[in-house]
């Protein structure tokens, strides 16, 4: 008796309990007042626990979640602010491209005319270097012209600023005016020491450019000015003939007082001047 209470039950058979017996049969005939149960477990009792080892892959158990519908609107209002947050981020993007495609063609219309500048102003500096080469070869012309009227013909003597040139034939007073003018010249005109000293230093009879054949009371010099200074380089008692004697010499002696009149047509050598411009 004892070993059939402890003995282990067989979970594999049927068994069926009439309503208000408690006498274990097998078989009952009345199906309607049976209640069959799998296992001896009644409706009314527990279930027996069941271990982690028996619990297969197909018996894992079931959470469900109830979520209530405060949850719920939190998460959609969080769906929507993202969202408008993914619109906002590409709206900024938009505005970024745009204003950076406007900033690149802004940049590149300001270095194209940059660029049309700097043309312009290597063409002004190119027009500005040519107009400078022609006015330094113009400068370097008028410079060497210059330079040439400076500077005394050949076997001209230069005093002062003048160049002179005594002949080596001897000529009457009109003619040897003549010859000077051909030069380019005219007769002597002293008019300083410094020249009247330079002329005398030639140490021979020469015509100079002072006459008064027009007016036998006005000397004058062969440019028409008047002679201001009457006696201080005339030779003592001079002039002595101012009826036939109408041109005057410069002759040899004092440096100083050696001027002399004499006929027009004697013929002397003479001094021409040409003035340096």
């Amino acid at each position: 008796m004892t070993e059939d209470i402890y003995a282990k039950p067989d979970l594999t058979k049927k068994v069926k309990f009439q309503k208000g017996v408690e006498e274990d049969t097998d078989v009952y005939e009345d199906s309607d007042n049976v209640r069959i149960y799998d296992n001896f477990r009644a409706e009314e009792s527990t279930p027996p626990e069941k271990s982690e080892d028996n619990i297969t892959d197909d018996q894992q158990p079931t959470v469900s979640v109830n979520v209530s519908s405060g949850k719920r609107n939190v998460f959609r209002a969080a769906a929507v602010l993202l969202g408008l947050l993914c619109l906002l981020l590409l709206v900024a993007v938009i505005v970024l491209v745009v204003l950076y495609i406007l900033e690149r063609n802004r940049l590149w219309v300001k270095n194209a005319n940059l660029t049309l500048k700097m043309n312009q102003l290597e063409e002004e500096k190119d027009h500005l270097k040519a107009t400078n080469n022609n006015l330094t070869e113009e400068r370097d012309e008028l410079q060497d012209r210059l330079d040439e009227r400076k500077c005394c013909p050949i076997n001209w003597t230069r005093f002062g600023n003048s160049c002179y040139l005594t002949s080596t034939s001897m000529k009457s007073w009109s003619v040897s005016k003549q010859k000077c003018i051909a030069d380019d010249a005219q007769l002597v005109i002293i008019s300083s020491k410094e020249e009247q000293e330079f002329i005398s230093s030639f140490k021979r009879h020469m015509w100079i450019g002072l006459t008064h054949e027009d007016n036998e009371d006005v000397w004058k010099w062969v440019d028409g000015t008047p002679l201001t200074e009457r006696s201080r380089y005339w030779r003592a008692r001079q002039p002595d003939n101012p009826n036939t004697e109408h041109c005057v010499e410069i002759s040899t002696g004092s440096t100083y007082t050696n001027w002399n009149d004499l006929p027009c047509s004697h013929e002397l050598r003479f001094t021409c001047e040409k003035i340096l411009e």
